[in-house]
Protein backbone atom coordinates (compact mmCIF):
# COMPACT_ATOMS: atom_id res chain seq x y z
CA UNK A 1 0.00 0.00 0.00
CA UNK A 2 2.90 2.34 -0.72
CA UNK A 3 0.59 4.39 -2.95
CA UNK A 4 -1.31 5.46 0.19
CA UNK A 5 1.73 6.41 2.25
CA UNK A 6 2.24 9.74 0.47
CA UNK A 7 -1.41 10.87 0.65
CA UNK A 8 -1.74 9.80 4.30
CA UNK A 9 1.40 11.70 5.31
CA UNK A 10 0.30 14.73 3.27
CA UNK A 11 -3.00 14.78 5.18
CA UNK A 12 -1.14 14.40 8.47
CA UNK A 13 1.18 17.26 7.53
CA UNK A 14 -1.72 19.57 6.64
CA UNK A 15 -3.51 18.79 9.90
CA UNK A 16 -0.32 19.22 11.92
CA UNK A 17 0.49 22.59 10.34
CA UNK A 18 -3.05 23.77 11.08
CA UNK A 19 -3.54 22.47 14.63
CA UNK A 20 -0.04 21.89 15.90
CA UNK A 21 1.06 18.98 18.08
CA UNK A 22 -1.82 17.43 20.05
CA UNK A 23 -0.36 15.75 23.16
CA UNK A 24 -2.88 17.09 25.64
CA UNK A 25 -6.04 14.99 25.31
CA UNK A 26 -4.88 12.46 27.89
CA UNK A 27 -4.26 12.41 30.78
CA UNK A 28 -6.50 15.10 32.19
CA UNK A 29 -6.57 15.49 35.94
CA UNK A 30 -4.51 12.85 37.73
CA UNK A 31 -1.04 11.36 37.96
CA UNK A 32 -2.46 7.83 37.56
CA UNK A 33 -2.67 8.47 33.86
CA UNK A 34 -2.87 4.90 32.57
CA UNK A 35 -5.98 4.05 34.58
CA UNK A 36 -7.45 7.45 33.75
CA UNK A 37 -7.00 6.75 30.03
CA UNK A 38 -8.63 3.34 30.35
CA UNK A 39 -11.60 4.89 32.15
CA UNK A 40 -11.89 7.62 29.54
CA UNK A 41 -11.72 5.14 26.67
CA UNK A 42 -14.84 3.39 27.95
CA UNK A 43 -16.67 6.49 29.17
CA UNK A 44 -16.33 8.27 25.80
CA UNK A 45 -18.36 5.64 23.94
CA UNK A 46 -21.39 7.45 22.42
CA UNK A 47 -20.53 10.48 24.58
CA UNK A 48 -19.13 13.98 24.03
CA UNK A 49 -15.71 14.48 25.58
CA UNK A 50 -16.92 17.32 27.80
CA UNK A 51 -19.19 14.86 29.60
CA UNK A 52 -16.32 12.41 29.99
CA UNK A 53 -14.33 15.17 31.67
CA UNK A 54 -17.18 15.75 34.11
CA UNK A 55 -17.35 12.05 34.95
CA UNK A 56 -13.58 11.77 35.41
CA UNK A 57 -13.56 14.79 37.70
CA UNK A 58 -16.30 13.23 39.82
CA UNK A 59 -14.49 9.88 39.95
CA UNK A 60 -11.30 11.68 40.94
CA UNK A 61 -13.09 13.56 43.73
CA UNK A 62 -14.14 10.16 45.12
CA UNK A 63 -10.58 8.80 44.88
CA UNK A 64 -11.60 6.32 42.18
CA UNK A 65 -8.95 7.15 39.60
CA UNK A 66 -7.15 4.32 41.32
CA UNK A 67 -7.50 0.70 40.30
CA UNK A 68 -7.64 -0.72 43.83
CA UNK A 69 -10.16 1.83 45.07
CA UNK A 70 -12.30 1.44 41.96
CA UNK A 71 -12.34 -2.35 42.32
CA UNK A 72 -13.55 -1.98 45.91
CA UNK A 73 -16.23 0.63 45.14
CA UNK A 74 -19.94 -0.12 44.98
CA UNK A 75 -21.44 -0.16 41.50
CA UNK A 76 -24.04 2.36 42.70
CA UNK A 77 -21.25 4.79 43.69
CA UNK A 78 -19.58 4.40 40.30
CA UNK A 79 -22.91 4.81 38.50
CA UNK A 80 -23.66 8.04 40.33
CA UNK A 81 -20.22 9.44 39.49
CA UNK A 82 -20.53 8.71 35.77
CA UNK A 83 -24.09 9.97 35.31
CA UNK A 84 -22.93 12.60 32.76
CA UNK A 85 -22.04 9.92 30.18
CA UNK A 86 -24.27 7.82 27.97
CA UNK A 87 -25.13 4.25 29.04
CA UNK A 88 -23.86 4.79 32.58
CA UNK A 89 -25.94 1.84 33.81
CA UNK A 90 -23.98 -0.53 31.55
CA UNK A 91 -20.62 1.19 31.91
CA UNK A 92 -20.54 1.22 35.74
CA UNK A 93 -20.47 -2.59 36.28
CA UNK A 94 -18.24 -3.08 33.23
CA UNK A 95 -15.66 -0.64 34.59
CA UNK A 96 -15.77 -2.30 38.01
CA UNK A 97 -15.17 -5.64 36.32
CA UNK A 98 -12.21 -4.12 34.46
CA UNK A 99 -10.74 -2.77 37.71
CA UNK A 100 -11.20 -6.14 39.44
CA UNK A 101 -9.58 -7.90 36.48
CA UNK A 102 -6.50 -5.66 36.63
CA UNK A 103 -6.24 -6.04 40.40
CA UNK A 104 -6.65 -9.81 40.36
CA UNK A 105 -4.55 -10.62 37.29
CA UNK A 106 -1.93 -7.85 37.35
CA UNK A 107 -1.92 -6.86 41.03
CA UNK A 108 -3.44 -3.51 40.07
CA UNK A 109 -0.51 -2.65 37.80
CA UNK A 110 -1.85 -1.36 34.45
CA UNK A 111 1.70 -0.80 33.16
CA UNK A 112 2.43 -4.51 33.63
CA UNK A 113 -0.70 -5.40 31.68
CA UNK A 114 0.43 -3.29 28.73
CA UNK A 115 3.85 -4.96 28.60
CA UNK A 116 2.17 -7.86 26.80
CA UNK A 117 2.57 -8.25 23.00
CA UNK A 118 0.13 -6.12 21.04
CA UNK A 119 -1.83 -8.89 19.34
CA UNK A 120 -2.19 -10.92 22.54
CA UNK A 121 -3.23 -7.93 24.60
CA UNK A 122 -5.76 -6.81 21.98
CA UNK A 123 -7.48 -10.20 22.22
CA UNK A 124 -7.38 -10.04 26.02
CA UNK A 125 -8.98 -6.59 26.02
CA UNK A 126 -11.64 -7.62 23.50
CA UNK A 127 -12.73 -10.41 25.85
CA UNK A 128 -13.61 -7.87 28.55
CA UNK A 129 -17.08 -6.26 28.77
CA UNK A 130 -17.70 -2.89 27.11
CA UNK A 131 -14.47 -3.11 25.11
CA UNK A 132 -14.82 -3.35 21.33
CA UNK A 133 -12.12 -2.95 18.67
CA UNK A 134 -12.00 0.86 18.77
CA UNK A 135 -11.80 0.98 22.56
CA UNK A 136 -9.18 -1.78 22.64
CA UNK A 137 -6.96 0.05 20.15
CA UNK A 138 -7.47 3.33 21.99
CA UNK A 139 -6.21 1.65 25.17
CA UNK A 140 -3.32 -0.01 23.35
CA UNK A 141 -2.18 3.27 21.80
CA UNK A 142 -2.81 5.81 24.55
CA UNK A 143 -2.26 3.61 27.62
CA UNK A 144 0.46 1.28 26.44
CA UNK A 145 2.24 3.12 23.61
CA UNK A 146 1.51 0.26 21.21
CA UNK A 147 1.57 1.24 17.53
CA UNK A 148 -2.09 0.43 16.96
CA UNK A 149 -4.02 2.82 14.71
CA UNK A 150 -7.45 3.80 16.07
CA UNK A 151 -10.34 3.69 13.61
CA UNK A 152 -13.35 5.78 14.59
CA UNK A 153 -16.34 7.60 13.12
CA UNK A 154 -14.31 10.80 12.70
CA UNK A 155 -11.78 8.98 10.52
CA UNK A 156 -14.43 7.32 8.36
CA UNK A 157 -16.25 10.63 7.86
CA UNK A 158 -13.15 12.67 7.04
CA UNK A 159 -11.53 10.12 4.74
CA UNK A 160 -14.87 9.39 3.12
CA UNK A 161 -14.93 13.03 2.00
CA UNK A 162 -11.25 13.22 1.13
CA UNK A 163 -11.48 10.23 -1.18
CA UNK A 164 -8.10 8.39 -1.09
CA UNK A 165 -9.53 5.15 0.37
CA UNK A 166 -12.41 3.53 -1.54
CA UNK A 167 -15.25 2.20 0.62
CA UNK A 168 -13.70 3.68 3.77
CA UNK A 169 -17.16 4.03 5.31
CA UNK A 170 -17.93 0.32 5.02
CA UNK A 171 -14.60 -1.51 5.30
CA UNK A 172 -14.47 -3.77 8.35
CA UNK A 173 -12.67 -2.30 11.33
CA UNK A 174 -9.69 -4.67 11.25
CA UNK A 175 -9.25 -4.24 7.48
CA UNK A 176 -9.12 -0.47 7.78
CA UNK A 177 -6.77 -0.51 10.76
CA UNK A 178 -4.42 -2.87 8.96
CA UNK A 179 -4.57 -0.68 5.84
CA UNK A 180 -3.45 2.38 7.81
CA UNK A 181 -0.75 0.43 9.63
CA UNK A 182 0.65 -1.04 6.38
CA UNK A 183 0.61 2.39 4.77
CA UNK A 184 2.47 3.93 7.73
CA UNK A 185 5.18 1.27 8.19
CA UNK A 186 7.82 1.04 10.95
CA UNK A 187 10.58 2.32 8.63
CA UNK A 188 8.70 5.52 7.76
CA UNK A 189 10.98 8.56 7.86
CA UNK A 190 9.61 10.89 10.55
CA UNK A 191 12.57 13.27 10.69
CA UNK A 192 10.43 16.18 9.48
CA UNK A 193 8.42 15.92 12.70
CA UNK A 194 10.84 16.13 15.64
CA UNK A 195 7.95 16.23 18.13
CA UNK A 196 7.34 12.56 17.27
CA UNK A 197 10.87 11.58 18.34
CA UNK A 198 10.97 8.99 15.56
CA UNK A 199 8.21 6.99 17.23
CA UNK A 200 5.61 5.26 15.08
CA UNK A 201 3.24 4.94 18.05
CA UNK A 202 3.62 8.68 18.67
CA UNK A 203 2.70 9.29 15.02
CA UNK A 204 -0.42 7.16 15.43
CA UNK A 205 -1.26 8.97 18.69
CA UNK A 206 -0.87 12.41 17.13
CA UNK A 207 -2.58 11.47 13.85
CA UNK A 208 -5.64 10.15 15.68
CA UNK A 209 -5.77 13.22 17.95
CA UNK A 210 -5.62 15.48 14.90
CA UNK A 211 -8.40 13.53 13.19
CA UNK A 212 -10.58 13.97 16.29
CA UNK A 213 -9.69 17.66 16.46
CA UNK A 214 -10.62 18.10 12.81
CA UNK A 215 -13.84 16.15 13.16
CA UNK A 216 -15.11 18.35 15.98
CA UNK A 217 -14.03 21.70 14.56
CA UNK A 218 -14.29 21.56 10.76
CA UNK A 219 -15.43 18.25 9.26
CA UNK A 220 -18.81 18.06 11.00
CA UNK A 221 -21.40 15.43 10.01
CA UNK A 222 -24.08 17.62 8.41
CA UNK A 223 -22.63 21.06 7.75
CA UNK A 224 -18.83 20.92 7.44
CA UNK A 225 -17.10 24.20 8.19
CA UNK A 226 -15.00 24.11 5.03
CA UNK A 227 -14.61 27.86 4.55
CA UNK A 228 -15.60 29.06 8.02
CA UNK A 229 -12.73 30.91 9.64
CA UNK A 230 -14.07 31.12 13.19
CA UNK A 231 -15.34 27.73 14.33
CA UNK A 232 -16.86 27.96 17.83
CA UNK A 233 -14.78 26.84 20.76
CA UNK A 234 -15.84 23.72 22.64
CA UNK A 235 -16.29 23.99 26.40
CA UNK A 236 -13.49 21.64 27.43
CA UNK A 237 -12.17 21.58 30.99
CA UNK A 238 -8.73 22.42 29.64
CA UNK A 239 -8.73 25.42 27.33
CA UNK A 240 -5.64 24.16 25.50
CA UNK A 241 -7.87 21.67 23.66
CA UNK A 242 -9.26 24.70 21.85
CA UNK A 243 -5.96 26.45 21.37
CA UNK A 244 -4.86 29.27 19.07
CA UNK A 245 -6.26 27.57 15.98
CA UNK A 246 -9.92 27.99 16.98
CA UNK A 247 -10.99 30.66 16.48
CA UNK A 248 -9.84 32.30 14.25
CA UNK A 249 -8.29 30.17 11.53
CA UNK A 250 -8.12 30.07 7.74
CA UNK A 251 -10.83 27.46 7.36
CA UNK A 252 -10.42 23.74 6.75
CA UNK A 253 -6.78 22.89 5.95
CA UNK A 254 -7.82 19.86 3.87
CA UNK A 255 -9.82 21.75 1.23
CA UNK A 256 -7.09 21.44 -1.46
CA UNK A 257 -7.10 17.64 -1.18
CA UNK A 258 -10.78 17.04 -0.38
CA UNK A 259 -12.70 15.39 -3.21
CA UNK A 260 -16.05 16.32 -1.69
CA UNK A 261 -15.06 19.97 -1.41
CA UNK A 262 -13.65 20.11 -4.93
CA UNK A 263 -16.86 18.64 -6.38
CA UNK A 264 -19.03 20.76 -4.07
CA UNK A 265 -20.79 17.73 -2.63
CA UNK A 266 -20.46 19.06 0.92
CA UNK A 267 -22.64 21.86 2.22
CA UNK A 268 -20.09 24.28 3.62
Amino acid sequence: MEQLTGPLMDIYDRLHRHYGYEPHWWPLFTSNWRWEVMLGAVLVQQTQWERVEQALQQLNALGLVDEQAFAAAEVATIRQAILPVAYYNAKAPSLKYLALYIVERYNGDVARMFERPTADLRQELLALPQIGPETADTMLLYTGDHASFVIDAYLRRIFGRLGPIPLVATLKYAQLRELFERSLPPDLNLSAYPHLEGSRSRLFWDYHALIVEHGIHHCLPRRPRCDQTSAPRRNFAQAIKCAAHCPPCAGCPLRPVCAAYQTQTVDA
